[in-house]
């Protein structure tokens, strides 16, 4: 029996999570909650989804088996512990919600209800990330000493001096749980624990609830690597993610100078022979280039997801990692 799953959300939900939803095989997507709009009727009538104005209304007409969601971190909590109460599966965005208590009680939930749960951290997915975590598993590497993430660009409500919820604190917003987020799970997943942590916390006047929007941070990991993360979302002048990985006498570049957050990543291993790109087969099928460009690397996180429905068998990443990454953003909040 195929998963029906609803979607909750009328920008990333629809422009992303449904295209998304519906590359999966086993997977049949059945409606979406979000604002009416031109743009909004042309992805149902092409998906083949009902809308509905009312997320509660929507869960229990349809009784989908799972709901995905990407609605304002602040009002994320109560669409899952609405979902869980009704034994439904949850595919979340990140962050997870606003605060640790209230994402340790999600996860319990979870727990407790035995359903399938899990957080759209999608970067580890890229076929050039995939590589890189081959290598760093490969001996022949060596230990990695030091870590640094330099992650620069204009963010879009910056750009267009747009007072939204991404630039405010309160409901889910600023550079920390919208873009750091991503940095904190994927290092982890690289290298494992962050031990602690120094940090320092900026706004730029080009954010209008202020909320922060540049990041340095200086991390120790439990196998004593040491980490330098700059993350800058109001940097007009650059567009950077460069993450380096140094061993002992080699060195991993994976970077991307490109307005896309998914594709065009390179990837490179230096020695003392020099530097060399290593190729990937990178042979994902768009079938239409008009889609977001994350859709297509998000569908391998809502693979997993649909997988987990459908076997039973968990998967990552799931609740407890959003529960992780929800407690290194409050530390930031202490060590800055």
């Amino acid at each position: 029996m195929n998963t029906k799953v609803a979607i909750v959300g009328s920008g990333f939900g629809m422009y992303c999570l449904l295209p998304a939803f519906s590359k999966i095989e086993n997977c049949d997507v059945i409606s979406i909650c979000g604002r009416n709009s031109s743009r909004m009727e042309k992805y149902c009538k092409k998906f083949g989804v009902n809308r509905y104005d009312d997320w509660k209304e929507m869960l229990e007409t349809e009784k989908p088996t799972a709901v995905a969601i990407a609605v304002i971190p602040k009002h994320q909590s109560e669409i899952i512990k609405y979902s869980f109460e009704h034994k439904i599966a949850v595919f979340a965005e990140k962050p997870l919600t606003t605060s640790y208590d209230t994402s340790l009680e999600l996860t319990k939930l979870a727990k407790q209800n035995k359903l399938p749960n899990m957080i759209d951290f999608e970067f580890i997915e890229i076929p050039e990330w995939k590589k890189v975590k081959q290598i760093i598993q490969n001996e022949q590497f060596g230990k990695i000493s030091e870590v640094k993430v330099d992650w620069t660009f204009l963010s879009h409500d910056l750009k267009n001096k747009i007072k939204s919820w991404k630039t405010d604190t309160q409901q889910g917003g600023g550079a920390v749980a919208l873009v750091l987020s991503h940095t904190f799970y994927y290092l982890e997943y690289f290298l494992g624990k962050i031990k602690n942590f120094q940090c320092k916390l900026s706004s730029s006047e080009k954010s209008l609830n202020n909320g922060e929007t540049e990041i340095n941070i200086l991390a120790e990991f439990a196998n004593s690597c040491i980490g330098e993360i700059h993350v800058d979302i109001s940097n007009s002048q650059t567009i950077s993610h460069v993450i380096t990985f140094h061993s002992d006498n080699k060195k991993l570049i994976l970077e991307n100078h490109s307005s896309s957050l998914v594709d065009n990543f390179e990837l490179s291993l230096c020695t003392s022979n020099g530097c060399k790109k290593i190729q990937i087969n990178n042979s994902i099928v768009v079938d239409d280039p008009s889609e977001d460009s994350r859709a297509k690397i998000v569908a391998f996180v809502a693979q997993k997801f649909i997988n987990w429905c459908n076997t039973g068998i968990p998967e990552k990443p799931d609740f407890e990692d959003g529960l992780r990454v929800q407690e290194l953003i409050d530390m930031t909040k202490i060590h800055s």
